[in-house]
């Protein structure tokens, strides 16, 4: 079985002249990522090379990084409108997401606690306060809040999610 790659983020612009990139982080981003060994830098043209990453900073809602061999501005020129991604295999527990993301939900089965099926996840949105679940039930898409008394259980292994929600809740469409 294949390992499951997570699109972090993409290069955006140079920073300095020592070869550092600005990281755009995506919704699949965790901070964790940025320590792991053997991320895959992957150009537009779709070419990957592994690459580490030796130093990084905040820098509002993006990331200054310093990736290995990638020294000048030319070198990091380069780099600019790459992705950057992370094979799951990669992951420990020490590095793992603290929080449920959008790539570990989507295609998750939703059940009531019950075992009816309610749909299937298709997206989810990020939100400052809490985050979405977007299930699709045959036409139309519900829209579930992703918190505790409503959200029972999560199995990310075998993509289902178990919920209990209030009267009314699945009646919300998106």
């Amino acid at each position: 079985m294949t390992a499951e790659i997570v699109l972090l983020g993409k290069i955006v612009k140079t920073v300095g002249l020592k070869g550092e990139v600005k990281l755009l982080p995506g919704p699949d981003f965790w901070p964790g990522t940025l320590g792991v060994d053997g991320l895959g830098l992957v150009s537009p043209k779709g070419v990957r090379r592994q690459v580490r990453i030796e130093r990084k900073r905040p820098k509002g809602n993006t990331f200054v990084i310093k990736l290995s061999g990638i020294d000048t501005i030319d070198e990091a020129e380069h780099c600019v409108g790459s992705t950057l991604e992370v094979s799951m295999d990669q992951i420990d527990e020490a590095s793992a997401p603290d929080k449920l993301l959008p790539f570990q939900v989507i295609g998750a089965e939703v059940r009531l606690l019950d075992g009816k099926v309610v749909g299937t996840v298709t997206d989810m949105l990020l939100g400052p306060g809490q985050d979405c679940l977007i299930v699709e039930r045959d036409t139309e898409q519900l829209i579930i809040p992703n918190v505790p008394e409503v959200v029972v259980n999560v199995d990310v292994e075998k993509k289902v999610i178990e919920i209990d929600p209030p009267e009314g809740l699945l009646d919300l469409r998106w």
